[in-house]
């Protein structure tokens, strides 16, 4: 029975696609740089914010300007991170249906730490995480399992207790990596394709059924 259910936060419990976009965009502007259509955010996004600059500016500026860019993001992106924010259909409920089953619930992200508690307070009011770390020195980011191990541990359980539940082959390797299992949802920013190329144990297309596969 799981125990644990450690979810990715952008693309498996926040719609957040439009906002990431929409900052990178001003913050190469900039610089002087063309942004993107927010489609192809889908892609960029996920590994970190250093990844999400480097790709994004695709060698097209210094090393000063990547700081410069890093910075203007992440200036635009506190202000800006609930513009157009929402949660996915059906997460809500599941979580409080975790509660009601004694089920601990954390989150896991590459979005910087900063970022992580706002929007789970505003989407989530009622719910409480056990852990919601984004990332942060202490850990480096995924696909590294060091995070997962570390919060398996304060949490007092074992890995065939846990799921970690996330939308991009970035959260099947991560999972893998500590040896948990991982469940995909194909509703996040990547799709059921990928995640099933990546390997995932599981693709769920709705709360529900992540749910069912929870219990």
């Amino acid at each position: 029975m799981t125990k644990l259910a450690v979810f990715d936060l952008d693309g498996t419990l926040a719609d957040t696609l439009r906002d990431l976009g929409t900052a990178m965009n001003e913050a190469l502007a900039s610089e002087g740089l063309p942004g993107y259509p927010l489609e192809a955010y889908r892609q960029l996004v996920g590994n970190g914010i250093d990844r999400l600059v480097r790709d994004a500016m695709a060698n097209r500026c210094t090393a000063d300007g990547a700081v410069r860019v890093k910075a203007a993001f992440q200036a635009y992106y506190a202000d800006h991170c609930m513009d157009f924010t929402t949660a996915y259909d059906g997460i809500d409920r599941l979580l409080a249906r975790l509660t009601e089953d004694g089920i601990m619930t954390a989150v896991i992200s590459n979005k910087p730490n900063v970022f992580v508690p706002a929007i789970l307070q505003k989407l989530y009011p009622g719910h409480r995480f056990t852990y919601a770390w984004g990332q942060q020195e202490r850990f480096p980011r995924k696909p590294s399992p060091e995070s997962l191990n570390a919060l398996i541990a304060l949490c007092g359980c074992e890995k065939h207790e846990t799921l970690y539940i996330g939308d991009s082959n970035v959260d099947v390797v991560f999972a893998h990596n500590a040896g948990v299992k991982v469940c995909g949802v194909s509703w996040g920013f990547r799709g059921a394709g990928e995640l099933r190329q990546a390997g995932a144990d599981r693709i769920v297309n709705s709360a529900e059924e992540l749910y069912d596969v929870i219990q």
